[in-house]
């Protein structure tokens, strides 16, 4: 297998990724071959970087089966997210989806509309005309308050400043700690005491299991960031436990949401979940449910203000909608959505994330022992020229639906692909769609400054889009079809 390049150096492409993940990725996504050997200073850890569509469809799809999270994935998420949806595996993830599905059918998904509308509103009710504000901390809020009132009949306005602080602490951990010697030294020992538990029996079969699932995350939180992380953890425990004790009090009253769906779960043998796992699912979704949208609505705000001729057909597209936008309204919103998916591919919020192989098998024609650790980078591939031309532009027609037909299934992957595509991709583009209507009929954004992507555990706006915020005076008319459609070029 080739190598791939950027891994100069004593330590590889450790040191690459470390000091320019996407430089690195930039390298790489210029290659033509469709995988490509990473260099570690680790013995025994095996690592390629996918570098084409074909081969995401292989891992993700084809053989899924054969092929898990990865361990450096699990175990930087371990105090965050546990067992949860998004890093769990085998039945545990098939019951929990189980679980969780009914709430992303599109049926489901038009009951959201009025409170993702009513949050955008709540939002703008605290701007002042004329104001400057960071972007991604409003859209932050904003998604947040969405994510607690559908997911968990929850308001969070009144502490979403606090959760945020602390979730941003827990996913810069999550980005920071990936690589790090003692996160490989966990990892080694935990899979070695995995595949030493089958062969033994008794106390020390068990007592190599419970040490295969303790070595899943770290020991110990040690130095000044270990116990900055101690901290936020701690803090949304508090605030989730909250959630579920004050649930199990509310007797009698009916409720169809997500934490209501996991308290009231049985598995086969009738058991409820413990408080840990509705923990870990309830952190899951909620950082899945408000981090990727928040992070691409600042980021298609930057864009189009960026593009005037781009916001003015949005601004256009949004007036001739109207004040009250619901479900019925989506496909009036075409614009909109095509900014949103753009800026998705520009800057995707999950920017790289692992598979690790369970068996030996074959992929992009390289036989691959276990385990295997392959890295797939939906920005390495949003940034493939081959697919995209003149890729760092912002062009919103990429998704005409004529285009979108036009290119591989997998060479756009915001939301990942294969049996754990994200179960709420509907969900984030409805929101999206939705919110940007509300804000865009009320104000106007001027962006103050250029801003860049920072890639930590996600893809954030380094200095969190500054804008200033005017609001609309507009006479309430019709605008014709024809106005809403960017000139051409």
């Amino acid at each position: 297998m080739p190598l791939a390049p950027g891994g100069d150096g004593t330590f590889g492409h450790n040191t690459a990724f470390r000091k320019d993940r996407l430089g690195t990725l930039r390298l790489i996504s210029r290659r033509t071959e469709p995988l490509l050997r990473l260099r570690l200073p680790y013995t025994g850890v095996r690592l390629a970087a996918i570098n084409s569509p074909e081969v995401i469809q292989e891992v993700l799809v084809e053989h899924a089966r054969h092929f898990h999270k990865s361990d450096m994935l699990r175990f930087s998420l371990w105090n965050l997210a546990g067992e949860g949806l998004f890093t769990s595996d085998g039945e545990l993830w098939r019951r929990q989806r189980k679980v969780m599905a009914p709430l992303f059918t599109p049926r489901a998904l038009e009951a959201y509309a009025a409170d993702m509308t009513a949050c955008a509103r709540r939002t703008m009710d605290s701007w002042g005309d004329g104001q400057e504000l960071l972007l991604a901390r409003e859209t932050t809020r904003l998604t947040m308050g969405i994510a607690g009132k559908t997911l968990f009949d929850a308001d969070t306005f009144s502490e979403s400043d606090e959760i945020g602080r602390a979730l941003t602490v827990a996913l810069e951990w999550t980005g920071w700690v990936a690589g790090r010697p003692f996160a490989v030294a966990h990892i080694t020992a935990r899979r070695l005491a995995a595949r030493l538990a089958p062969h033994v029996t008794g106390p020390l079969h068990d007592a190599l299991e419970r040490a295969a699932y303790r070595l899943g995350g770290p020991l110990a939180l040690v130095g000044e960031r270990g116990r900055e992380l101690g901290r936020a953890v701690g803090f949304l425990d508090a605030y989730v436990q909250g959630m579920i004790d004050d649930r199990r009090r509310s007797t009698g009253a009916v409720r169809a949401d997500l934490l209501t769906r996991l308290l009231e779960a049985r598995d086969d043998d009738g058991a409820a979940m413990s408080d840990r796992q509705v923990r870990d699912e309830v952190l899951t979704l909620f950082v899945a449910g408000h981090e990727t949208t928040a992070t691409a609505l600042a980021w298609t705000l930057y864009l189009a203000g960026r593009h005037p001729e781009i916001m003015a057909a949005m601004v256009r597209e949004v007036d001739a909608v109207g004040d009250a936008p619901g479900v019925h309204d989506l496909p009036r919103l075409d614009l909109c959505l095509r900014a949103f998916k753009e800026a998705l591919r520009l800057y995707p919020p999950v920017y790289i994330f692992g598979r690790d192989s369970t068996a030996p098998l074959t992929i992009a024609g390289y036989e691959l022992p276990a385990p295997t650790n392959l890295l797939a980078s939906p920005w390495l591939l949003h940034h493939a020229a081959q697919t995209w031309p003149d890729p760092e532009r912002f062009d919103p027609e990429r998704f005409r639906p004529e285009h979108e037909a036009a290119r591989h299934r997998y060479a756009y992957l915001p939301f990942g692909a294969g049996p754990r595509v994200c179960l709420g991709n509907h969900f984030a583009y409805m929101e999206a769609q939705l919110v940007l209507a509300v804000l865009l009929r009320r104000y106007s954004f001027e962006v103050l400054g250029d801003d860049e992507p920072e890639p930590g555990a996600t893809l954030r706006p380094r200095h969190g889009v500054r804008v200033r915020v005017r609001r609309r005076e507009h006479a309430r008319v019709a605008v014709p079809r024809d106005a809403l459609e960017p000139p051409a070029g």
